[in-house]
């Protein structure tokens, strides 16, 4: 009796997990969020729907793809935090910024890990032309991809 009391208690304190879980889950379940696979395709759609999610404010999506524990080093060496990230995002929501071209993306995969990276080139401040180098890095987790950490390198452009 008192082996099966301990099982009923453990499987009800267990149940607010499983509700949460399924909760979460269910909130993630998004058009470009479905049908993920290990490869080159899938990486490459996610991040052009970061892109697309980043102009629009979409914290949702981001929300979803980002890691609990995600960081973010900045051209400058600035580290960010995903609480960063989804506010930053949160700022475009409603201003109808045009989506930015990106670049072509490069994917490797390795394992249960896969880095995306690309050279973006955009005007400075200055208005001269500037390239920076990100890499978003991917870990496979519960059959889905998730961004836990990205990094912005500035190049020095001699052509000026």
């Amino acid at each position: 009796m008192w082996h099966s009391r301990n099982m009923v208690i453990g499987l009800i304190s267990s149940l607010p997990f499983v509700a949460l879980h399924a909760q979460a889950k269910g909130t993630c379940d998004l058009p470009p969020l479905l049908h993920q696979k290990k490869d080159e395709a899938t990486i490459q759609h996610l991040e052009s729907s970061w892109n697309l999610a980043i102009s629009k404010g979409d914290t949702k999506f981001e929300g979803c793809l980002l890691t609990s524990d995600f960081m973010e080093i900045f051209p400058g060496g600035e580290l960010k935090t995903r609480t960063d990230q989804l506010g930053f995002t949160a700022k475009n929501k409603g201003q109808n910024k045009p989506v930015p071209e990106a670049p072509k993306v490069a994917v490797l995969i390795h394992g249960n890990v896969a880095v995306a990276y690309a050279a973006w080139k955009t005007t400075g401040a200055n208005g001269q032309p500037e390239t920076t180098e990100t890499a978003d890095y991917f870990v496979w987790e519960n059959g889905l991809w998730h961004v836990f950490f990205s990094q912005a390198t500035p190049l020095k452009d001699d052509s000026h």
